[in-house]
């Protein structure tokens, strides 16, 4: 569930359970007029665009909301239909109609533990060569062939293939460097950024935030007013239908959805 409070003085928020915005309000016309977000809410803002629109409409109907358009009606069809017409029986209906992708947006979309746990990762490919030690072969001293299955006979001294071989794997082909890569998300954590209320998103600076008080012709900062907004799945679910909204309703919808 969200929260949203006035900030009374510049003591830090203590740390919450969901991504969290901070907005800039306009008391007098109740009008979001950007807002502050770090690394994990930006994260899961482009997590939704990973989110597939089978487990949109999965994560909708949990909530006793319609998908918009035909994906509600597609969805339910889909969910209704027998197991004989299912090339698979019993058919995964989850994995097949709203499979998960990794997406920061997924915990918020469905509760912690909807998904499956991923599985483990496969055990390391193993190597093996021959002894390359007979008198008078060509492999003595320096084998030049290698196996995934030991005891396979070398094709040019005919000895069983088990010594193992250790893999050295460099970072061009998958080492570590490009595990760090994919496993911290999508937006670097050194910058704050910020977030319009048609959900733009740009880096925040200080002159981006005064260009921006000028755009909506604010002449007095006394009638603004910031807030805490958590993101909870409350809100996360609020926003999905209006992702497709045209620019002149979405902007007005999406600062509701969080207030």
């Amino acid at each position: 569930m969200a929260s949203a409070t006035p900030e009374k003085d510049a003591t830090p928020a203590p740390a919450a359970g969901g991504p969290q915005l901070k907005l800039l309000v306009d008391k007098r016309s109740r009008r979001v007029l950007y807002a502050e977000a770090r690394k994990d809410a930006v994260d899961f803002l482009i997590g939704l665009l990973r989110v597939p629109a089978g487990l949109a409409a999965r994560a909708l109907a949990k909530h006793g909301e319609r998908a918009p358009g035909s994906l509600g009606s597609l969805y339910a069809g889909a969910r209704d239909l027998d197991d004989a017409f299912f090339a698979s029986a019993p058919p995964d209906r989850d994995a097949l109609l709203s499979p998960a992708l990794p997406s920061a947006a997924v915990t918020l979309l469905l509760g912690e533990g909807a998904l499956p746990p991923p599985p483990p990762p496969p055990p390391p490919p193993r190597y093996f060569r021959c002894g390359g030690n007979m008198y008078g072969s060509s492999c003595r001293g320096n084998p030049t062939n290698v196996t995934g299955v030991s005891g396979t006979p070398c094709p040019v001294c005919r000895q069983p293939m088990k010594a193992e071989m250790r893999w050295a794997p460099g970072e061009a082909a998958g080492g570590p460097a490009q595990a760090r890569e994919g496993a911290g998300g999508y937006v670097k954590e050194v910058v704050t950024y910020l977030v319009m209320d048609d959900l733009t998103v740009a880096p925040m600076s200080t002159i981006s935030a005064i260009m921006l008080l000028k755009k909506f012709s604010v002449k007095d900062c006394s009638a603004l007013e910031e807030m805490t907004v958590e993101l909870g799945t409350k809100e996360v679910i609020a926003q999905i239908p209006l992702l497709r909204c045209t620019h002149a309703h979405s902007s007005k919808s999406h600062a509701r959805a969080c207030l």
